[in-house]
């Protein structure tokens, strides 16, 4: 079976829309999936149209219990994000990945057991086999609530397989609370925007809500390009992952210079250079104890490198 509907993508913004013509939804940390619900079954597919039924049996269950009283909707086609949420307002990404991770099926039912995946929706693109993706999001929004009323889950909590997400008009409160709680961010998108399969566009626009911490250059990759950074860990140092986005021409060549000056050693690919270069990056989220999407900030000539532990590094949320 193909994938439906590419799914329609958000161009990245760094700041919230103006207007009273948008709504505003909590942006989850997950991976993007269309659903295709009929009488016969479910099939949910990533965005590139590869099968998540086998890793995610618990939501495949989910939606085959709810066929039977759903069946004056069916087939639908929806849109969303599934996730292992720590909060109604923060998913786990590591915890996603390992999950999706596992081949073997005992492997699989136990993890659906013990930390169950939610799949949360957005959009509806098709009811009752009927294209729906020219009518304005405003109406798709509300058909979506009538089709979860249905199915009387329509609370984002975790531990539920399924969800709808929720979205508001005031998007300066709630990226309060998106920060607040920690959340990835938020997803901004025009109340008459139409679904566009398979196009970034600027009707819908996500933003971040980054982490940021102060670490220390260990190295320079002569072959990419990027810059090794770490924190000390109980007196040693330990790596944090690498950067290079963020930085103007001009800094990264100084940069490069002041490494060059410094170094304690050098070979075909890296040059090493003792902890005193400390820099502010905004990250997105630590996994496996690395940075996910680090962006250079600033220079931080006021701080020692001694003073870059992991506590302190990793301990600044927003």
């Amino acid at each position: 079976m193909q994938l439906p509907f590419k799914p329609m993508l958000a161009s990245l913004a760094s700041d919230l829309p103006d207007g009273h013509d948008w709504i505003f939804e909590i942006k989850y940390d997950g991976y993007r999936c269309i659903a295709l619900w009929s009488e016969s079954g479910v099939q949910l597919f990533s965005r590139n149209g590869h099968s998540f039924n086998h890793s995610f049996p618990e939501v495949v269950n989910a939606f085959m219990v709810k066929t039977e009283q759903m069946k004056p909707f069916l087939p639908l086609v929806l849109d969303g994000e599934l996730c292992i949420l720590e909060s109604p307002y923060k998913a786990s990404f590591e915890a996603l990945q390992k999950r999706g991770r596992l081949k073997e099926g005992q492997r699989i039912k136990k993890a659906a057991v013990d930390r169950p995946s939610t799949y949360l929706v957005f959009d509806v693109l098709s009811e009752r086999g009927v294209q729906i993706t020219e009518v304005p999001l405003k109406e798709r929004k509300k058909k979506l609530k009538e089709i979860f009323k249905t199915l009387a889950t329509a609370e984002n909590k975790a531990g539920k397989p399924l969800a709808c997400i929720d979205f508001h008009s005031n998007g300066s409160e709630y990226w309060e609370l998106a920060q607040k709680q920690h959340s990835e961010g938020l997803i901004a998108k025009r109340c008459k925007s139409k679904y566009i399969p398979g196009v970034r566009t600027d009707q819908w626009v996500k933003i971040k809500n980054p982490k940021s911490g102060v670490f220390f250059i260990t190295a320079y990759d002569k072959n990419n390009g990027y810059f090794h950074v770490g924190a000390l860990r109980d007196g040693k140092t330990v790596s944090a992952g690498l950067f290079s986005h963020g930085l103007t021409p001009e800094e990264r060549s100084v940069l490069i210079e002041i490494i060059k000056k410094n170094k304690t050693g050098e070979d075909r690919n890296f040059i090493i250079v003792t902890p005193s270069i400390c820099v502010e990056l905004q990250y997105l989220e630590l996994y496996k104890d690395q940075l996910r999407h680090p962006r250079f900030v600033a220079f931080r000539l006021d701080v020692r490198w001694e003073d870059c532990t992991w506590e302190k590094a990793v301990s600044s949320k927003n």
